[in-house]
């Protein structure tokens, strides 16, 4: 969230490591200072994107999309979080049914982290 932070940065840094998973990438704090589950599992869900993708094999829009959406969600976590409606505005983490398709999501424990994921199975593409 600093003016410091810079996105072009992160797109190299994310290119150097093509084989991480996207839910691990999301919660590297070298990659995505202050990125934690929650701002994890919303990001994903709104670019529609698998957990277990691969950062390398993401299309380039699907990955500036990622870099984009993990800066300007974690902005309106704090504003949410300030007024106390965050849980208001969950779409997938938490949750147990997706809200595009109806769908159950998936509850898993993923990544080298092992954190908690909750994922569309229909909705968000895994690019492998």
């Amino acid at each position: 969230m600093s003016d410091q932070w810079d996105a072009n940065a992160a797109r190299k840094k994310l290119d150097d490591k093509p084989e991480i998973l996207v839910c691990d990438a999301l919660l590297d704090q070298t990659l995505f200072s202050g990125v934690g589950n929650i701002i994890k599992n919303e990001v994903l869900f709104r670019i529609r994107v698998h957990p277990l993708s691969t950062v390398g094999k993401l299309p380039p829009a699907k990955l500036r999309e990622l870099i984009k959406q993990a800066r300007e969600y974690s902005f309106e976590f704090l504003e949410w979080k300030k007024k106390y409606v965050l849980r208001e505005h969950w779409l997938a983490h938490n949750k147990r049914e997706c809200p595009r398709c109806l769908a159950p999501y998936t509850r898993a424990y993923l990544g080298k982290t092992h954190r908690r994921t909750f994922f569309c199975e229909n909705c968000q593409k895994k690019y492998t």
